[in-house]
């Protein structure tokens, strides 16, 4: 779960509903990818479905609040990424190439102090390099075309959590498909301003989302949609 804090509770948005917004994100955007486009959209919109038992309903957190998803054990974690890459092979093999490269590195990168628990996820990260590797050259995909592809969705995902919530800042600084440096803002009015060679016109997103009270059993549990203004900057 991605939580943001509203007068009435917590407005909350399930890691697949985080995934599908994602993929209208990157609807709006002018960078395509190198590999199979319908591959590489079925991996941005489905590389958090492996969460969907998990995000099934609110749980509480350590916080007193809802659980998010850095509230999870890393051994969570690596459960619901193999279910992700599972899940997304049954989209299109380039899609289960892309969403491992993901996992691969997004956990590739976090520390782990606990020796026994290092070695888990540096199998799981070796595990998930081969499947990429494996499921990209099936569908004829460069190393180096996977690596960019893999750039542009960490890209999405990173907008989609800031769209929907996390983190709580008014700029997020981004990394763009070839490595260059890029900036989001957050405007007063709400809407989202992103650099116009990456949007070159306004659209508009619907975050979807689910209202709870403030305090467990955080209920009533009311869906809905929040809309957002992508705007280009110059």
């Amino acid at each position: 779960m991605i939580r943001r804090p509203t007068d009435a509770g917590w407005e909350l948005v399930a890691q697949p509903d985080h995934g599908r917004l994602s993929a209208d994100i990157l609807s709006c955007l002018a960078e395509r990818p190198r590999g199979p486009e319908e591959g590489f959209r079925a991996a941005v919109a489905h590389h958090d479905d492996g969460w969907v038992e998990r995000d099934a309903a609110p749980r509480p957190g350590p916080d007193g609040g809802p659980e998010t998803f850095l509230d999870l054990a890393l051994v969570d974690h690596l459960a619901l990424s193999d279910a992700s890459v599972r899940i997304a092979g049954e989209h299109h093999p380039y899609a289960e190439a892309v969403v491992a490269r993901h996992v691969a590195w997004l956990h590739g990168a976090r520390p782990v102090a606990d020796p026994d628990l290092a070695d888990e996820r540096d199998r799981a990260v070796g595990r998930w390099r081969v499947t990429a590797d494996r499921q990209a050259a099936a569908v004829g995909v460069a190393p180096a075309d996977l690596e960019r592809d893999q750039r542009l969705c960490a890209l999405v995902d990173l907008l989609s959590l800031w769209v929907a919530g996390w983190p709580e800042s008014d700029a997020l600084p981004l990394e763009g498909p070839d490595g260059d440096e890029l900036d989001a803002e957050r405007a007063a009015d709400g809407s989202v301003r992103l650099p116009v060679s990456l949007l070159p016109v306004p659209r508009r997103v619907a975050v979807p989302v689910v209202c709870v009270a403030r305090v467990e059993p955080y209920a009533p549990c009311e869906r809905g949609t929040r809309e957002i203004e992508l705007v280009p900057a110059p």
